[in-house]
């Protein structure tokens, strides 16, 4: 356990073995893997380092605040032969998950579009924007959602509240290779939280929100025939009760899910759902999103 401050250290159980220094940890080799949960401007120099050292690494996202930083991270991961996942924890999420599945199914049809929201009340971080931060979880539900599509077209725009030169709202339109048309709107400076998606297809449409006690809601509802004797100038629909779908889905906390994942990768030798090349997808569309969005 590495102490952030003298008194942190001195206040550790006898039974931990303490660090005042990060390095000194990555170096004993005593240690086989690492939880890196820093703030995300010293991830590449730690999971780097963890790697080099032979240890397993289990990496907070964002994987790092630059697409060179990620490459240099995959690299290392590469060369070490060792486990390292990103924890991008909704692709951990039992609901999550749950999607994924009847999205195989086609449960919905063939999906032509994805909206996402992600709003808080910060914390605002120093050393990335509020896209990089946030988006992150949404791109990691695409890429795990949609088996890693790959974004034709990007357009988007952000707002930069006190010229910081870090964005603290920042909404953008992706189309993907597969068809998928995403909307992915976030904030870090908003009076309430939000995390909602919102997937639609021919069939039907599917709903994933935190806040409301049932977070997993399918919609059987069909697109209407537009060419139907009975569709004249316009159509209205009212999805009736029997229409809404609410799955039995026992939940788990996914940052257990994440944590048994990474133990079971290790002593497995399995691949994790999210590892580095997974990573590295996220933040290079992250990475191309930004550059358009700025350009």
């Amino acid at each position: 356990v590495a102490a952030r401050t003298r008194e942190e250290l001195v206040a550790l159980p006898d039974s931990f073995k303490k660090y005042a220094n990060a390095d000194d940890l990555l170096r004993d080799a005593d240690i086989d893997c690492v939880v890196i949960a820093t703030p995300a401007s010293t991830h590449a120099r730690l999971a780097i380092s963890a790697l080099e050292n032979n240890k397993h690494v289990l990496l907070e996202k964002p994987m790092a605040v630059s697409l060179e930083e990620a490459r240099a991270i995959a690299d290392a991961a590469k060369k070490s032969n060792r486990i390292c996942m990103i924890g991008h924890q909704y692709c951990y999420n039992d609901h999550i998950r749950y999607l994924k599945k009847e999205l195989e199914k086609n449960t919905i049809g063939n999906i032509k579009f994805l909206v996402a929201e992600h709003f808080y009340s910060g914390p605002i971080r120093l050393d990335i924007g509020c896209f990089w931060e946030t988006a992150t979880h949404e791109l990691a539900m695409i890429d795990y959602l949609f088996s890693s599509p790959r974004a034709v077209d990007i357009t988007g725009r952000i707002v930069d509240m006190s010229g910081s030169g870090k964005d603290d709202f920042a909404s953008v339109m992706i189309a993907f290779d597969n068809g998928l048309t995403a909307s992915i709107t976030t904030s870090w400076f908003m009076p309430e939280k939000t995390r909602r998606l919102v997937i639609g297809g021919d069939k039907g449409m599917a709903r994933f929100d935190e806040k409301e006690t049932q977070p997993l809601m399918f919609y059987a509802q069909p697109y209407p025939n537009i060419e139907s004797p009975e569709f004249h100038t316009s159509h209205f629909f009212q999805i009736s009760d029997n229409q809404k779908i609410v799955p039995e889905v026992d939940p788990r906390e996914p940052l257990r899910n994440q944590a048994e994942h990474f133990i079971e990768c290790i002593t497995e030798h399995n691949v994790p759902i999210t590892d580095s090349e997974h990573g590295l997808r996220v933040i290079t569309l992250l990475h191309n999103i930004m550059a358009q969005m700025r350009h």
